[in-house]
């Protein structure tokens, strides 16, 4: 005879249930984060490719053009120096693409050691000793460069030339005739060589300053959320196997059940990564306009574009992962239903075998009985 599951066990498993379908979306990410996210290999292979290390140049160029648009206490920015993008496209064959890869990919190492707790300070520090070394080998040609991008000078701009010979301020912003050009050049040159022995010799990123918005103790809390993430698959298998014991004296109710739950979780973790793939672009987006600061605006397209990149390879493995459950889910419901339907002939069988038998012993009965009131009579 089959036994029934109680209404509550049942009850207790359905609210297992319920928590487990919630589960498995975050429990999906589980595998992406440790083995994408937050593993260097990942962006070691990312930042070999030109497309990354030409948008990497653009922001470095381009973070560089705008310190020199920024004036010191009680200065003010050089005329020849207030078009940011032009002096940035001049700036940009300094800063080399071999550079770029190698500060990027020593930054996110660094990066990486701290957020897999093998170091303990998330001070991150980008080697600029041979950024300076290029800009102050090639200032002259920097300077000139800058000059060719400017209209020639008309008479006034001249004659402001001529007037403040020697003082970057005086500089107008055009490119003066041949006789003048070297002064130019030479004032120019001064002053980038000035604004290069300022910069450090590293940039230095503070992690836990950029992360401190509302928290106590970042670090303790990036651990917990870590530690949540790696516990998840094995927190969702225990109530997996919570549940199994709750349906335990119905075998076909607790597998039809289990699979049933599977194929629902499956379902509604690939019908939110869907959603999130479908918009990703506009999410990441806004996640880095938020993040970065308006000194940290010229590196906000290459931080999108890693961020993007890092995003799908990620919604892609949970897709996979969504989609390998769904599938352990149909076997097991498909599996249950023949194991169920075999159960159904077998029991068939028996009936059939067992009113033949049933038949017989009445016949044989009634023969018996015929038999005792013939011997009466007689």
């Amino acid at each position: 005879m089959v036994e029934k599951n109680s209404f509550w066990r049942k009850a207790v498993a359905f609210l297992l249930s319920v928590v487990i379908i919630v589960l498995v979306f975050p429990t999906t990410f589980s595998a992406p984060l440790e083995f994408i996210v937050l593993k260097n290999d990942t962006y070691s292979t990312m930042l070999k490719s030109d497309e990354f290390l030409e948008i990497g140049q653009e922001a470095f160029s381009f973070f560089i053009a705008d310190q020199l648009n920024q004036p010191s206490e009680n200065e003010m920015v050089p005329p020849i120096f207030t078009d940011t993008e032009m002096i940035a496209e001049v700036i940009k064959p300094y800063v080399t693409k071999e550079w770029v890869q190698d500060s990027l990919t020593s930054g996110m190492q660094q990066l990486l050691e701290f957020l897999n707790f093998k170091k303990p300070f998330g001070i991150i520090n980008i080697d600029l000793t041979e950024l300076k070394e290029n800009t102050l080998a090639g200032r002259s040609d920097l300077a000139e460069n800058i000059l060719s991008h400017f209209a020639s000078c008309d008479e006034q701009e001249i004659k402001a030339l001529t007037s403040g010979t020697g003082i970057i301020a005086n500089l107008p912003a055009c490119n003066p005739p041949q006789e003048m050009k070297e002064m130019a050049i030479s004032v120019i040159s001064t002053y980038i060589e000035e604004f290069t022995y300022q910069i450090p010799q590293q940039y230095s990123i503070n992690v836990e300053d950029a992360v401190q918005a509302g928290l106590e103790d970042p670090l303790l809390s990036y651990s917990f959320f870590r530690w949540t993430f790696r516990l998840l698959p094995i927190l969702t298998l225990v109530l997996l196997i919570l549940v199994a014991i709750c349906l335990k004296k119905n075998t076909h109710e607790m597998r039809s059940w289990i699979g049933k739950l599977l194929i629902t979780a499956a379902v509604v973790s690939l019908v939110l990564i869907l959603t999130l793939l479908i918009g990703s672009e506009q999410f990441t987006t806004v996640l880095v306009n938020n993040a970065l600061s308006a000194d940290q605006e010229a590196f906000g397209t290459l931080l999108l574009k890693i961020l993007q990149s890092i995003t799908n390879q990620s919604l892609l493995w949970m897709a996979a992962i969504a989609a390998a459950l769904l599938v352990v889910g149909l076997l097991i419901h498909f599996i249950n239903r023949i194991g169920r339907k075999k159960d159904e002939d077998i029991t068939d069988q028996e009936e059939a075998l067992e009113e033949p038998l049933e038949d017989m012993l009445e016949a044989k009965r009634e023969m018996i009985e015929g038999t005792t009131e013939e011997e009466t009579e007689e």
